[in-house]
This record gives C-alpha cells, structure tokens and sequence, in this order.
C-alpha cells in the first residue's frame, strides 16, 4: 500500500451552500465525498464552481499551474465545458477522473474513450440516468389507481447530459405504457422557482393533469407548492430525482409520492475506484474504464422508513466505506455503489 494520502481535487460545479436556488445535490455531493475521504484517509480538497462552468475552466487549469499537483483530479463535465481541456490535463500529467457526466452530447461510441486518446483519463463513473427518467414515469404510471396518467415534465435543461439522458428514460416508460400521455415537457432550469410559477397555470389551462415528473428535487419542490396553491393535491401525485433533505421530509409528511436518488454518491463511489486503483487495484477489470452504473434507488412515501434515519440526518461521516473496497477486501470481485448495500455493511 502507498505510505503517504492519496491527494485528490474535486472539482463541484455547483455551490457549496445548501440553500441555494438549485438545491441541494452538489452540497450534498460534497458531504457525502467528504466522509468517504475521511473514512479511507485521502487528502480531498473540494473547489466548487456555483454553476458557473467558466469558473469551473478556470479552477482546473489553476490546479494544473500548481507547484505541488495532486495525485488525482476528479472532474464533473457539466455542460460538456471540460472535454476541450483533457489535452492540458494530459500534458500537465495529472491522472484525472469523470465522475456524473459523459464526455459529450453524442454518447457514441466514437467519442474519446479513457486511457486510449487521452493518456491521464483513467476512467469515467456515470449513474444511468436513462434508468432513473424510466423508474420515476415506472412509479407515477403504475400508480394511477386505474386512472390513465397525463404528465406534467419538468426537464433540467436542453443541454446536459442527465438532463438529456433523464427524459430519454421517461420516453422509454411511455412507449411501454399506451395508455399514459405526455400533457406538457418543460425546462426548469433544475430550479425551484420556475415550477413554482409555472405549475398551477399548467394545471388550470390542463385539467387532466395527475402527475408531475420532476428531473430534480428543487423541482419538484416547487411544483408541490404551486399544486398546493392551486389546490389540487388531491388529484396530482407528483415525483422527482435527487432525494434532498426537503424532499424526504416531503415524502415523510406525503406530499411528495416518490423521489429516486443516491447519485449525489457518484464521487464519493469514484472516490472509492480511485483509492483502489491507487493501492494496485484497477477498477478497470470491473466494469471497464468507462462505466454507467445503476446508483438510483427508488423511495416512496411507503418505503421511506425503512432508510431512516441515515437519509434524514445525513450523518455519512458515520459510515464505513472500507467495507465497499477493494483495498481492504480482496475477495470482493464486484463493486455494489448504492445506500441498501452500504447500510447493510455496517
């Protein structure tokens, strides 16, 4: 084993305030790579971007200007904004990894892959989001009480990749169930604000609304709100993807029918490869160097107890990871990056 930490920077292209208009995934995902470093001893700094992804340029190349680098970047291509600078990570010689987003829009095949055209790019975490869009329409469709479902969507954005990747899986769910229609697709930004304006003018101008889909949580938060201005929670069952702290309280009290989430862990599970591969033991003989996993699991208001109180509290710090390893389990073949093995190993 090496003697010294393993230093990584992790690059968070969003805030590290919790309260901020896009919600709570990237703080989140900071806490949660912050306790895996604890637990395992690696030397993590965090840079955060606030969803600028100039600024988040700018931060990279000022890790590639440092005298003393880190052993290993950890990077989130959000808006696809990083790929042109894979060629000056590689110069500066620095290992670095993709967590949560893909290379480029394209996701095909002959995109740049790692270790072939970029020397330094060891590989690459994704959470499926397609799986996650289909399992959250899965959830609102199969539960319309016989009722044909009419969806409301809020989508992130037109431009990244879960965003994209997301609705691609809520297009999957509704060709497999005729009888479900898509009422309205709208981009909310992966704000709060906008369905909190827009849903109860939607749900006046289309009264056979009875579900809302949400791509993040600070979405389908906002859309709760309007639904409960407008007075029509009795008949909308609405859902979303992130499982913020909001979002379990608001299935706790029933007002959010099911929220899939777990992939605000995409780091802290890369943090994981990485730490293995840097004690010779390369995830690349699990999975390739290039992996889409599926982390979503799904919560509803009739499951949530049975994951507290670890997703109320938040307390990650309190979990060991040494378990999920490689390191320190070397008759562990497979990796298993979700919450039900992780408490199940405590």
């Amino acid at each position: 084993m090496a003697a010294k930490p393993m230093r990584v920077v992790f690059i968070n292209p969003g805030h590290a305030d919790m309260n901020n208009p896009t919600g709570q995934f990237w703080p989140e995902a900071s806490r949660f790579a912050s306790a895996v470093a604890g637990n395992l001893n690696i030397n993590l700094e965090i840079l955060h971007a606030n969803r600028d992804h100039i600024r988040m340029r700018n931060m990279v190349r000022e890790v590639l200007e440092r005298d003393t680098k880190p052993h290993y970047l950890l990077l989130v291509n959000e808006r696809f904004a990083l790929s042109p600078l894979f060629e000056e990570i590689d110069k500066a010689e620095i290992p670095f990894f993709l967590a949560f987003n893909h290379y480029s829009k394209q996701l095909s095949r002959a995109q740049p892959q790692p270790r072939v055209q970029h020397r330094y790019w060891l590989g690459a975490l994704v959470p499926d989001n397609v799986y996650a869009g289909y399992r959250l329409a899965q959830i609102l469709i199969e539960n319309s009480n016989r009722t044909p479902a009419h969806i409301l969507a809020y989508s992130g954005d037109t431009v990244t990749s879960a965003s994209l990747l997301r609705i691609r899986g809520l297009h999957r769910a509704l060709s497999e169930y005729p009888d479900a229609r898509l009422t309205r697709l709208v981009p909310g930004e992966w704000r709060y604000d906008i369905p909190e304006k827009r849903t109860g003018e939607f749900l006046k101008r289309y009264p056979d609304i009875n579900r809302i889909w949400a791509a993040n949580g600070a979405m389908g938060l906002g859309a709760i709100m309007s639904t409960e201005k407008s007075n029509a929670m009795s008949r909308v069952r609405i859902a979303s993807i992130n499982w913020d702290a909001e979002e379990i309280t608001a299935l706790e009290q029933r007002r959010l029918y099911a929220s899939v989430g777990g992939h605000f862990m995409t780091a802290g599970w890369s943090l994981i490869m990485l730490y293995d591969y840097h004690h010779g033991r390369d995830f690349i003989n699990d999975g390739g160097a290039y992996q889409q996993r599926k982390i979503f699991e799904a919560l509803t208001r009739d499951t949530i107890k049975d994951y507290l109180p670890v997703v109320r509290t938040r307390d990650w710090a309190s979990q060991s990871f040494k378990s999920l390893t490689k390191t320190h389990n070397p008759e562990r073949t497979k990796y298993q990056f979700n919450l039900s093995t992780l408490l199940a190993n405590q």
